[in-house]
């Protein structure tokens, strides 16, 4: 509750500080001094006997009723009784005893949940809505700016040091907000510099859509301290088994329309009926912002470890048809595009539906094997301006297996926290570089972009790889002159 309360007060610190946008939208587009109702809105509406829920409405101010779709309590685009007047909206659910008062204040209408059945008004809840974009957003052509890579993608150290589970640190950063309690936020280290690289490059590179608000995006649950999924220490986990261990999973929340932040909260209505909650969208995800969240998956497939990103089964496909049409639109490379994972349930397919993703995506990061038992790079010591071809690696594994087995595709060079050097095709060697009996793969790299990167003196440099599927790292210490 602390921690939450401080995310809140951090939003509104930020806000003060015209960090971010308080009113989200673009005021020039429907500014008008005439408050006018009719039209489409969206946005969201909490109460104490359904909770949140999401609200699709229709104002007629001409025909005096609004045409509201809140599943979660019985409205199924029905057409209610609505008075307006002077800026305020009065709308009545006949048969509910239920009253809802609004004010409109520019593009967005705020006010009360009543309920009347006992004689007099009581407040119930509160909702908020916004007038729907026309026409839908869209970035302008790409790539957009240029970004500060003071954030490293790539964790520069052994498997040891990238697979330790630490608490998200800070709380705020650029372009997320970790507001969950603590003991949910622990995840490892790798996953943590991802993270942070994936976020602050998306705030950057999207800071000049004119469109909605550029609050940061709510990080979710990861793990325990101990690795374990969120929940166990309380005898309940929250997640499936063989999800959220490890520190290798993070949910992070969608980019959203019609709400004033991002931070884990339904993007559509995922009720089925009255009460009824699928935990998965029922309706389109009109709450989404697909260009930011496109954005933001495709800055976290730069990383050679993500496995997959699983979405809502009617996000996943807004969601591919925006990264589609970035490609397009010169924001993300054609290759790269095809090698992202988003995932999601298609109706039909045999593949289980994982549920509640409604209000997030989740994250998850291929483990790292403690596999290896020698990794030497040489030569250790690189003269930078020395005219040499190559800089090679000799990896040996635990008994059992087989080196030469290593699948070359997945054997980087990681220089720094920007640079992966793929190992050169063709250049490999099985030998016993160590003399001691075990069989070690010889693997070599082009030497300029080493070179044109590394720092100078006495640098770690990290090595990736898998064989069978199972991913392993280890690195190595070269004094660069």
């Amino acid at each position: 509750m602390i921690k939450r309360l401080f995310a809140s007060w951090a939003l509104a610190s930020l806000m003060s500080l015209g960090v971010l946008v308080t009113i989200p939208g673009v005021s020039t587009v429907f500014a008008s001094s005439d408050p006018v109702f009719t039209g489409q809105w969206y946005g969201k509406g909490y109460d104490s006997t359904v909770g949140s829920s999401f609200i699709d409405v229709q104002f007629d101010q001409t025909g005096g009723y609004a045409i509201f779709h809140v599943p979660g309590i019985g409205l199924d685009h029905q057409v209610l009784p609505a008075e307006y007047g002077g800026g305020e909206v009065t709308v009545t659910i006949p048969g509910m005893d239920t009253t809802l008062t609004g004010s409109m204040d520019g593009d967005y209408i705020s006010g009360s949940i009543w309920y009347t059945g006992f004689g007099f008004p009581l407040e119930v809840g509160d909702w908020q809505v916004f007038r729907a974009l026309e026409p839908p957003p869209q970035p302008d052509f790409g790539p957009g700016p240029m970004c500060d890579d003071s954030i490293p993608l790539y964790c520069a150290g052994d498997g040891e040091y990238c697979f330790e589970i630490v608490p998200f640190e800070p709380d705020i950063g650029p372009g997320y907000l970790n507001y969950y309690p603590d003991f949910r936020t622990h995840v490892r280290r790798d996953v943590m510099m991802l993270t942070k690289y994936a976020t602050a490059k998306t705030e950057c590179k999207s800071a000049d859509w004119a469109y909605w608000n550029f609050t940061p995006v709510g990080l979710g649950d990861m793990s325990e301290a101990d690795g374990s999924t969120p929940g166990t220490s309380l005898g309940t986990p929250f997640h499936p088994p063989g999800t959220h261990e490890y520190g290798s999973d993070i949910d992070i929340a969608y980019y959203q329309l019609y709400t004033d932040d991002n931070l884990l909260k339904t993007v559509c209505s995922s009720f089925a009926g009255y009460l009824l909650d699928a935990n998965h969208c029922e309706d389109p995800p009109h709450g989404l912002d697909p260009w930011r969240t496109a954005l933001l998956i495709s800055q976290l497939s730069e990383h050679p470890l993500l496995r997959v990103v699983y979405v809502d089964w009617m996000v996943g496909p807004v969601l591919d048809d925006a990264l589609d049409e970035m490609v397009s639109l010169g924001w993300i490379d054609a290759e790269h595009r095809a090698a992202i994972p988003l995932d999601y349930y298609i109706e039909g397919d045999s593949e289980q539906e994982y549920l509640f993703h409604n209000h997030h995506m989740h994250v998850s990061m291929n483990h790292l094997y403690d596999i290896l038992t020698m990794v030497d790079i040489t030569p250790d010591a690189l003269n930078r301006k020395s005219k040499g071809k190559f800089v090679t690696a000799y990896i040996e594994l635990i008994a059992g297996l087989d080196a030469s087995e290593i699948d070359l595709s997945t054997v980087a060079l990681i220089v720094d926290g920007h640079t992966m050097v793929p190992a050169l095709e063709g250049y490999t060697e099985v030998s016993d570089h160590n003399a001691n009996g075990i069989p070690d793969l010889t693997v070599q790299f082009e030497r300029t972009p080493v070179t044109e990167t590394i720092g100078t003196g006495t640098v770690e440099v990290a090595i990736m790889g898998s064989i069978y599927g199972y991913f392993f790292q280890g690195s190595d210490t070269l004094k660069v002159k």
